[in-house]
């Protein structure tokens, strides 16, 4: 079997794919170990061009679970373009020995001890340095950019910006999401004493607020937003590519950090989940993703073709199908303005009404949010979201709300917003929210969704919940309308249910209930 994998490593390495620009005279490649200060052995490929160099130099992080090979197409394409790569798995993972720290302080080290060995055993270039990965390596790359100045360039793919984000949303935590990074990084690596006391602990039923407290002091030093000033400071040029969809970092921090950014930066938002976007591309598949990657470090890192530079930093491609990106010079141009449409009973209607209705508390209805790595993945292969024949949802267990159809399509750019009074069944309970682009024929398109949980509420007293939604692109088309669904349960989410009852909506003349859709002027 070890003869087999280096068998198909080395017919990698050796093969050149069609219209990528290769260095003359071909690349070397090498196995080792690079040795951390803690003794901790790095598993590393290094691929070094046959050409004089200096050369710039490329360091690819693997992914979670993933090891020095992960990212072997992306390395054997950069270093046909000339330049050093060093691709490795982080500790823990793959051939590296040490403890998975969750982008702890050892991991960021790991980064400069990779670049110091790389430039005193390699002819690679000081002042020409890019990190890059996916997932995980995209969150050790951009925290490390703000710790070693040489970093020039970062290229951040389904990464995260906000890890105490990440890991809940309006006191809700993303259970299942949680439960696959858990049961993954047990099988795939090593994980420290700490990692695991606190993913074991995230994942409790019925965390108390001491346990959530830890986990949020543990995460956030491992998120690239604490250290937002000393990115800044250090001007690496970002490159963030981001899913709509995303179920482990979902969009809405990242926009926000690519906003704080000030140096030379770029943001890409598509369909798809979780990695989804990128993973073709490390299968040797043609990739828009990575092709954005090399142009990235091409502009700021070797400086062979700076075209990418001069192009409008934010690019968006709408939902749902493979639909033409869209170039805009800054977030805030791509974003559509509010156009609100108030509940009533069971409509999205122009006026404000007075009403009040429930469901049944604890019950979940065919209206989700998908399965984590799967459900969206196959939005960015086939361009259709995850479905639902919206007559099936049950009424006692979830309430709608539809709009009359479109005349016109609707461009969707931005971050929806519904709010309405929660009339709670107990002190503890937890609500979920979704938007559909129904069709005529009463097939629902999920476009997106939102948990939201309370925690110290007086049962039967009105309590006002906002739900806002993570930004997103979707165009809907003329004859569909939307729909508003809320529940109470979703496989995806630690709810805080604590039994049956009535969970209650109401809508007063005082404070009526609404749903604030962003629509591209113009275009609804």
């Amino acid at each position: 079997m070890k003869h087999r994998v280096t068998a198909v490593v080395v017919a990698l390495l050796g093969t050149v794919l069609p219209g990528v620009s290769t260095a003359a005279g071909g690349f070397g490649t090498q196995f080792l170990d690079i040795h951390a200060a803690d003794g901790v052995a790095l598993g590393s490929m290094v691929l070094e061009p046959s050409t004089p160099g200096p050369h710039p130099l490329a360091v690819l992080i693997g992914a979670w679970g993933g090891g020095r090979t992960q990212n072997i197409i992306p390395a054997r394409d950069l270093a046909n373009r000339g330049y050093v790569v060093v691709s490795y798995g982080a500790r823990g993972f793959g051939e590296s020995t040490g403890e998975v720290e969750v982008a702890g302080p050892e991991d960021i080290s790991d980064v400069t001890t990779v670049i110091d060995w790389a430039l005193r055993n390699t002819d690679a270039d000081p002042s020409r340095i890019g990190v890059g990965g996916v997932s995980y390596g995209a969150g050790i790359a951009l925290i490390a950019s703000g710790f070693d100045p040489r970093i020039r360039a970062v290229a951040s793919l389904s990464g995260w910006a906000d890890l105490v984000a990440s890991l809940s949303t309006n006191d809700t935590r993303h259970g299942l999401a949680g439960l696959v990074l858990y049961l993954s990084g047990k099988a795939n690596g090593t994980l420290s004493a700490e990692t695991d006391a606190m993913l074991r602990t995230y994942l409790e039923p019925r965390i108390s607020d001491a346990d959530s407290a830890a986990v949020i002091e543990w995460s956030r030093p491992r998120s690239p937003a604490t250290y937002l000033d000393r990115i800044n400071a250090n001007r690496p040029a970002v490159l963030a590519i981001q899913t709509w969809s995303e179920t482990m970092f979902p969009p809405g921090q990242m926009a926000e950090f690519f906003q704080r950014l000030t140096g030379p930066k770029r943001a890409e938002f598509v369909p798809g989940d979780h990695a989804a976007t990128e993973s073709g591309g490390l299968l040797g598949l043609p990739s828009d993703t990575w092709t954005s990657v090399y142009r990235w470090f091409d502009a700021h890192v070797a400086g062979t073709d700076t075209s990418i530079a001069g192009e409008p930093p934010v690019v968006t491609r709408a939902r749902p199908g493979m639909q033409q990106p869209a170039y805009h010079s800054t977030w805030d141009e791509m974003l559509g303005e509010p156009e609100r449409a108030y509940l009533g009973a069971d409509t999205l209607q122009d006026q404000p009404a007075a009403w009040s209705r429930s469901v049944t508390a604890n019950r979940d209805t065919v209206a989700d949010g998908g399965v984590p790595l799967a459900t969206y993945s196959l939005e960015a292969m086939t361009g259709n979201p995850p479905n639902i024949f919206l007559p099936q949802v049950d009424p006692g267990s979830g309430a709608v709300w539809s709009q009359a159809p479109t005349r016109e399509p609707v461009e969707i750019r931005g971050s929806m917003h519904a709010h309405l009074t929660v009339i709670p069944p107990a002190a503890t309970g937890t609500a979920v929210a979704y938007v559909y682009d129904v069709d005529p024929f009463g097939m629902g398109s999920l476009i997106s969704y939102l948990p939201y949980s309370w925690k110290t509420a007086t049962p039967g007293q009105p309590l006002p919940a906002d739900f806002v939604f993570t930004p997103t692109a979707y165009t809907v088309a003329a004859g569909h309308h939307l729909a508003l669904v809320i529940d109470s349960k979703d496989p995806l989410f630690l709810d805080w249910n604590s039994g049956g009852g009535r969970l209650g909506f109401a809508s007063t003349t005082a404070d009526p209930a609404w749903l604030d859709v962003p629509v591209q002027p113009g275009r609804a």
